[in-house]
């Protein structure tokens, strides 16, 4: 079974084919979106609504980071990996990994949630954490 590697950012559906939820805080009185989630506004102070996000957004930025992924004990353990930030529709911009290799990416292309499973937990559930992936859709 797939399991976040920390509660409370996204949660994994049921469903195998599903996409993983993100999960956001939504201010009525800034009318404004958060991720992660927030107890309060940092705007105004005022409570929030939990809420799910959009999956689906468009690179701002991206980067190639010549190091091993993270949590690997192995000097040339895949050689680097993409980090990008992406813009959801609801104006949240999250940073995360991104699926592919150099070259790969643009600036405004389309993309979408994913899950990469990062290890397996006591139980032997995968732990994952969130990263982005193309959609194979234009800009």
């Amino acid at each position: 079974m797939k399991v976040p590697v920390e509660e409370g950012y996204f949660r994994i559906p049921e469903d195998p084919a599903a996409p993983p939820v993100l999960l956001g805080s939504f201010s009525p009185a800034a009318k404004t979106y958060f991720w992660p989630r927030r107890k309060r506004c940092p705007i105004t102070l005022e409570p929030v609504e939990d809420c799910e996000l959009s999956t689906d957004g468009v690179i701002y930025s991206w980067t190639f980071v010549l190091l091993p992924w993270l949590g690997s004990m192995e000097a040339d353990a895949g050689g680097g990996f993409g980090a990008c930030q992406v813009d959801l529709p609801e104006g949240v911009r999250i940073q995360a990994p991104l699926d592919g290799k150099m070259g790969d990416w643009s600036i405004g292309q389309k993309v979408r949630l994913v899950t990469r499973t990062v290890g397996k937990d006591d139980a032997g559930n995968e732990l994952c954490a969130i990263a982005f992936r193309l959609t194979g859709e234009g800009r």
